[in-house]
């Protein structure tokens, strides 16, 4: 994320080479292989009888702490808050597919930016918006444990609200809003104890399709267009774990520390118009998003039932 007009400047002047020249597998083969196995997943047998009926919904509060950086240009962050919801259904559907499950998340906090370029901003109102899909097989690995394999299609939406802040150093911040593309590629795990009690967790693999990064200049000068680039190179991880108490028969109460983390690469190059005072008139420029990454750790307490 850039803030002022002086940043921007600076950093938006990068020419991107779009050869292939350094070796190495195209983006398109990966792309394909992840699709494969995806596929595979879902339609291998794993000869492990299906979970009786059992469908759920998830309600829950979150809190965490999460990091934007951008290597050696600036870095965001704070604290987030948010809420969360999904629905599970394991029952056999068609063939070895028994598990469905979709979930969305809202959250919401101040963060501060710092850089050594543009000077510090604190308190930008930042959110974030996540939507998923997904589908696996149960396994009955042991006794009272149960792995369910999985994959599925997810959509991450940010937007950060610095449009009419100002920096320490009289740089002027804008609004940028992120949207990535993936799908999770990950294994579930849950194990019921004595008393009511289950513990569990998952452990996954985010690939990442395609992201778009539209930053708004037109909130720096009403003459600069906004710039809109195109991300294509990155991935995602993220875990958890879960204690699980059943109470008053119907419910499970769960605490889940977890983890997120992205690592994006840097964009392809886009193209916007800024007015130059001295010329009297717009120019073209060219821009870039820097490679960045994301991280988030913290805590959800959920009901479930």
């Amino acid at each position: 994320m850039s803030v002022g007009y002086t940043r921007y400047i600076f950093r938006y002047t990068w020419i991107h080479n779009t050869d292939n020249k350094g070796g190495g597998m195209p983006e398109r083969s990966w792309k394909k292989i992840v699709l494969f196995c995806s596929l595979f997943l879902l339609s291998f047998d794993l000869a492990a009888e299906p979970r009786p009926h059992l469908k759920h919904w998830e309600i829950g509060a979150e809190i965490y702490h999460a990091t934007y950086e951008e290597p050696g240009i600036m870095k965001e962050e704070g604290v987030m808050h948010g809420v969360k919801g999904a629905v599970s259904f394991h029952e056999k559907i068609v063939g070895p597919l028994d598990m469905i499950r979709v979930e969305a998340a809202y959250a919401r906090g101040s963060q501060d930016y710092t850089s050594l370029w543009t000077g510090n901003i604190n308190d930008i109102d930042v959110s974030v918006f996540e939507i998923r899909g997904m589908a696996g097989h149960d396994i009955e690995a042991a006794s009272g444990m149960v792995l369910t394999p999985y994959t599925g299609f997810g959509y991450r939406r940010k937007k950060d609200n610095a449009g009419g802040l100002v920096s320490g150093t009289g740089a002027l911040g804008y609004d940028r809003v992120s949207q990535y593309s993936y799908s999770p590629l990950g294994i579930a795990v849950a194990v019921d104890l004595e008393k009511g009690w289950s513990v569990g967790g998952f452990i996954e693999y985010d690939f990442f399709w395609d992201g778009t990064q539209k930053s708004y200049f037109s909130d720096v000068h009403p003459l600069h267009s906004d710039l809109v680039n195109d991300q294509d190179k990155g991935y995602g991880i993220r875990a958890s774990l879960k204690l699980s108490k059943q109470v008053h028969g119907k419910f499970l109460v769960t605490v889940e520390p977890f983890l997120h983390y992205w690592d994006i690469e840097q964009s392809k190059p886009g193209y916007y118009e800024e007015y130059n005072a001295f010329l009297g008139r717009v120019v073209q420029k060219t821009g870039y998003e820097p490679e960045n990454s994301s991280t988030g750790y913290g805590i959800a307490v959920s009901l479930l039932f």
